[in-house]
């Protein structure tokens, strides 16, 4: 092998190498994005579930509270009921008609006060009863929502550990492929991927550079193509290779 065939080797080498380094970037950078991704979508599913929990809490505040409402009111018809037995005592005792009739009048607003009271509790405790009895439902459908939240996170943390496993290996094989590249090239790609999209290594078409879009110098592309030595864009300063497109495949005939 002559000198011109060895640099010639070398230099399709240094790029055959920077091709599959920058498809290893991809993959990096792809990983990177899944584990970012996955904390918040365990943590949307999260909330959305504390949401319904927060709805069947927010029912049992309202059993609860009506509870309260309920012995309460009870609380109430027990002391306007000593308050009527109270007040018929006083019968015995009284001396005139107008006293009589005062305390008539009494009891009788005494009872209307606890046939009130007494509505209103009914009215509760039906209400109580219709609320208890959307309980048992919402646990249920709770209960389903949970296990599949629990699954699904279960589910997005093995993802998780696979993704960070395979980053960890990507880095570890990227970090061997750029020991075989000129370090010269490797920063330069380094610098080109930060400022061009993560994209250091595009195709040529014809004569045109496929992330740019300019046309190259006709002898660029030429050695380009036949892989001479390693060029960059004039416009973009990417770093270019050829890949050759397939051959169209032509169909057998069928014999009839």
């Amino acid at each position: 092998m002559n000198e011109a065939d060895e640099k010639r080797e070398k230099e399709q080498a240094q790029l055959k190498n920077l091709v599959e380094l920058q498809k290893k970037d991809n993959e990096i950078n792809d990983l990177k994005k899944s584990l970012e991704i996955i904390p918040g979508q365990i943590a949307a599913g999260q909330k959305e579930l504390e949401g319904k929990r927060g709805k069947m809490n927010a029912l049992q505040e309202e059993i609860d509270s009506l509870k309260k409402q309920r012995n309460q009111l009870e609380q109430d018809a027990k002391a306007e009921a000593d308050h009527m037995a109270k007040t018929k005592s006083k019968l015995p005792t009284v001396k005139t008609n107008k006293e009589y009739t005062a305390i008539l009048h009494e009891t009788d607003a005494i009872k209307a006060k606890i046939t009130e009271i007494e509505d209103k509790e009914l009215e509760v405790m039906e209400l109580l009863d219709a609320k208890d009895q959307e309980i048992p439902g919402l646990e249920a459908e709770f209960k389903g929502e949970e296990d599949q939240f629990n699954q699904y996170k279960q589910k997005k943390e093995a993802e998780q550990a696979r993704a960070q496993k395979e980053l960890e290996e990507a880095e570890a094989q990227r970090a061997t492929l750029v020991q075989d590249i000129d370090p010269k090239f490797v920063a330069h790609y380094d610098k080109i991927r930060k400022a061009r999209e993560n994209l250091a290594v595009v195709s040529i078409k014809g004569e045109t550079c496929q992330g740019c879009h300019q046309n190259l110098q006709p002898q660029v592309a030429l050695e380009v193509r036949t892989g001479v030595k390693v060029h960059q864009c004039q416009s973009c300063n990417r770093f270019l290779c050829f890949i050759p497109e397939p051959e169209p495949q032509t169909e057998t005939a069928v014999p009839k």
